[in-house]
């Protein structure tokens, strides 16, 4: 059986979680549904952003950001090249109750600097925001200086509440496609996370995430270089009521998902009906709440040599795909490594 790279975004199902449907506030969380609630549209070319990858155009991205903010209206950002800063309290911050919508070929790109910590969008004590299509581009290849390792496309947290990013491509950053740290009901939709240097996606608190239709690949240059990286740096974080599904993980360096829960609580994680082309599908780390049996039916794509017949054979690379049939019962468990804690034991001495 061969399972090519013909697969299509468009023919995976969309399926929410039953606990997507009702949001712990009065608010009803639409997930990957989101949709403006007002007609109010802002073009940012009517604010003076000029997209032609030169002019930095983050003051005039950003007064039609406040403009449209609180109405449920919408930015509009058409096909261009708009430079912004990412660095420090001038890059663009998204607020409550609006929607910023990218044109197909519409792409905001950070400005290169040598800033340990960035983000080309940021959403912060926030709720109800939705970022639809374009592109996010970071400057890993102009990048100006070598340390740190967390240029962000996406930054989502503190104190958010309800957001969804659809359609949305997250590339070449300096450290993750998207990052998730405080926040609650989160809906990743259709993103593509591409030659990102340290994740694809880091989720460090949450509760209440959706990943589904996505794609994680080529992540490499800094550890983990995971496509998706489920972990806590502090005691007192929770990662809660995670669903990752119908995605597709691609040739990234760290292997397809890591879930690490040594330094925080990690529990109620669903891993359903992705497909894995990585050497490691699944890491888990010190996460006991992580059950074998919310890990299923997803498929693995690896490449197998077929043996050497001789100096004059030749060895064709033939693709395997293995698929979880039994995982339900808790028995298959071919998609993942569970280490747990991995303290030597001392031995005790003898008596005298």
């Amino acid at each position: 059986m061969k399972f090519g790279s013909s697969l299509l975004l468009s023919s995976l199902v969309l399926a929410l979680p039953i606990f997507f449907v009702a949001a712990s506030s009065s608010h009803a969380f639409e997930g990957c549904n989101a949709a403006p609630t007002s007609s109010l549209v802002v073009n940012v070319r009517d604010q003076g952003a000029k997209g032609d990858g030169k002019t930095n155009v983050t003051p005039q991205i950003q007064k039609a950001i406040d403009e449209v903010a609180g109405t449920g209206g919408t930015v509009y950002v058409p096909d261009g090249v708009y430079m912004v800063t990412a660095d420090g309290a001038a890059s663009l911050q998204l607020k409550s109750k609006m929607t910023l919508k990218l044109a197909d070929r519409a792409v905001l790109k950070a400005i290169p600097n040598g800033a340990k910590h960035y983000s080309v969008l940021r959403i912060a004590e926030a709720s109800d925001v939705i970022i639809t299509g374009g592109t996010l581009m970071g400057d890993r290849a102009e990048h100006q200086s070598k340390a740190g390792e967390w240029g962000m496309g996406i930054r989502i947290g503190p104190g958010v509440q309800r957001v969804t990013i659809a359609g949305v491509a997250a590339k070449k950053m300096w450290g993750d496609g998207f990052y998730v740290q405080g926040a609650t009901d989160v809906a990743f939709c259709s993103v593509v996370a591409t030659r990102n240097r340290r994740q694809g996606l880091s989720i460090i608190e949450a509760n209440r995430l959706l990943v589904t239709n996505s794609v994680f690949q080529q992540t490499r240059g800094t550890r983990p270089s995971a496509g998706i990286d489920i972990e806590p740096n502090r005691p007192e974080q929770k990662i809660l009521n995670v669903r990752i599904e119908h995605s597709r993980f691609i040739n990234n360096a760290g292997g397809g998902i890591m879930i690490a829960g040594k330094r925080g609580y990690t529990a109620n994680i669903e891993i359903e009906r992705n497909v894995f082309e990585e050497a490691r599908p699944i890491l888990i780390e010190n996460a006991p709440h992580v059950r074998s049996t919310a890990i299923c039916e997803n498929r693995h794509i690896g490449q197998l040599a077929t043996p050497q017949g001789g100096l004059n054979a030749f060895a064709e690379t033939v693709e395997v795909v293995s698929l979880q049939t039994d995982c339900r019962s808790g028995r298959d468990l071919r998609f993942e490594m569970n280490r747990g804690n991995t303290k030597k034991k001392t031995k005790k001495k003898p008596a005298n």
